[in-house]
């Protein structure tokens, strides 16, 4: 684990996690997993991740989430035993937040997200076997009935099919395909950004960064687009989910279509027909209602 540099780690499970002790974590009401991958060794790298992923743990905490923050997850097992954790910690009726900020990629049938540090054995290996599947998340959450859950996938930002250049509202530097690259580019139908979610879990909002198949700015300044606005809104009182994403959504459009002529468009799948707000809503001790701006 100590490649995995922790930002946020509660002391249970902390000791569980490096003494390997079999005993599950404490359920709580509100759990929140925050990965920011970065500091790449195998495709380009990212500015804004590590910033996102503070953040948006600096701001769940203080929204009550038992949060676990980790940034450049090395590996595909690093990434599953994170996973595993956080789900145990979900009660049956808890809320739960994942959220990723890094790259992404779609691949065969499927969406995957790139730890930082993976090799590939031989030119023959199949690549997808050395990512963490989105799949592979969604059957973890399946275990747990949450009320609710939100998976942000702030993904797809850079292109990584072509070699690294500086592009308007990227700060990568530039860099060659590396093995992971070419060997992606053998999958069929393989591709830059994500695949639209068609089986998400009962009870959960998917929010991509930018519509499928599609690139997502990395941002000028400390975080990209999606999160900035989240941040923007996350702790707001009296915000249903619905209106919450809204928001999100109309922020970054405006702010992506002013600054670099281009409109990125956050997208959402799944479902989910109960009431949420981060900050508590309407009712919750007579929350307010904000007005819309």
């Amino acid at each position: 684990m100590n490649a995995i540099r922790l930002l946020l780690l509660p002391l249970g499970l902390c000791l569980a996690l490096l003494a390997g002790c079999a005993s599950a974590p404490a359920k709580a009401d509100k759990v929140a997993l925050v990965i920011g991958n970065a500091a790449y060794d195998n495709v380009v790298r990212l500015v804004n991740p590590t910033n996102d992923a503070a953040d948006m743990c600096a701001s769940l905490r203080k929204l009550g989430f038992k949060t676990t923050c980790a940034t450049d997850v090395r590996d595909r097992a690093e990434f599953d035993t994170l996973v595993k954790a956080y789900v145990a910690a979900l009660d049956a009726g808890a809320v739960g937040v994942f959220y990723y900020s890094g790259h992404g990629v779609q691949a065969g049938h499927g969406n995957y997200l790139i730890p930082t540090q993976v090799k590939l054995k031989s030119a023959t290996e199949d690549p997808t076997k050395v990512l963490y599947a989105v799949d592979d998340l969604f059957d973890r959450l399946r275990q747990r009935r949450a009320r609710f859950q939100l998976v942000v996938l702030d993904a797809c930002r850079a292109d990584l099919f072509e070699q690294a250049e500086h592009k308007p509202g990227s700060r990568v530097a530039a860099a060659p395909r590396s093995d992971l690259v070419r060997a992606l580019e053998t999958v069929a139908r393989a591709s830059n950004g994500l695949a639209p979610i068609k089986d998400a879990p009962p009870g959960t909002i998917v929010l991509y960064a930018t519509a499928s198949k599609d690139l997502a700015f990395d941002g000028d300044g400390r975080n990209g687009p999606l999160t900035k606005h989240i941040l923007a809104h996350i702790e707001t009182r009296g915000l249903y989910v619905e209106e919450f994403i809204k928001r999100v959504t109309l922020g970054v459009e405006q702010e992506t279509f002013r600054k670099y002529r281009k409109r990125q468009t956050p997208f959402i799948y799944g479902s989910f027909s109960g009431k949420f707000c981060f900050a508590g809503c309407p009712g919750d001790n007579d929350v307010p209602v904000p007005p819309a701006f």
